[in-house]
């Protein structure tokens, strides 16, 4: 009967902490994200056009200061480990990284579950690694990036929150070094923040 008790006293304890989360402006959010990023585009290896590295892990940090009840702005830093093909004898290794600032677009600012979308601007890199059975050469571009997503925020309660994203992410880089004018990626993403 006690854990019974006990048990109703922390569900009405969690649904109260929902009533009192939302967005407020002049709030801050910080986060960090893990999920998938899948290449959308080819490279060029000794002649022949192949894929841009296959689906592989993502990790990054975010940062957000609510300007207005639906609108805050911020930055984030995304890493991209695209994982390592071969092509004949050819291993490719290639990764990219964004780092950029976000605007974002909050619906449903009172709300426990509230979807967004948002657009990035800034700059990235992409790096491609070959290795060849007698030896190994890499390069690396940099250049603008810009990124267009969307996601959900779930609040947990008034200070927690987790989310997931999907974000379309293109950086355009040096064919000479990367094998491709630019190097682009859908990303799927798992999130968790911290608002104060």
């Amino acid at each position: 009967m006690k854990l019974l008790t006990a048990a109703f006293v922390g569900g009405l304890l969690l649904i109260s902490t929902h009533a009192n989360a939302q967005v407020t402006p002049g709030a801050h959010q910080v986060g960090i994200n893990i999920g998938f990023a899948n290449p959308l585009n080819n490279t060029n290896v000794g002649g022949d056009s192949a894929e841009f590295g296959r689906v592989g892990p993502a990790f990054g940090v975010n940062y957000f200061y609510q300007l207005q009840r639906y609108l805050s702005l911020g930055g984030d830093f995304n890493y991209k480990n695209f994982g390592s093909q071969y092509y004949g004898h050819i291993e490719v290794e290639p990764s990219a990284w964004t780092l950029l600032a976000i605007g974002r677009l909050d619906l449903l600012p009172d709300n426990n579950i509230r979807p967004y979308g948002l657009l990035g601007l800034g700059v990235g890199g992409a790096r491609r690694e070959l290795d060849y059975p007698t030896h190994e050469t890499s390069g690396s571009s940099v250049g603008l990036a810009f990124a267009l997503g969307a996601g959900v925020d779930y609040d947990i309660n008034a200070s927690w929150l987790v989310g997931a994203e999907l974000r379309y992410s293109i950086i355009g880089t040096n064919n000479n070094d990367t094998g491709a004018d630019s190097v682009s990626s859908f990303d799927v993403l798992f999130k968790g923040g911290y608002k104060f």
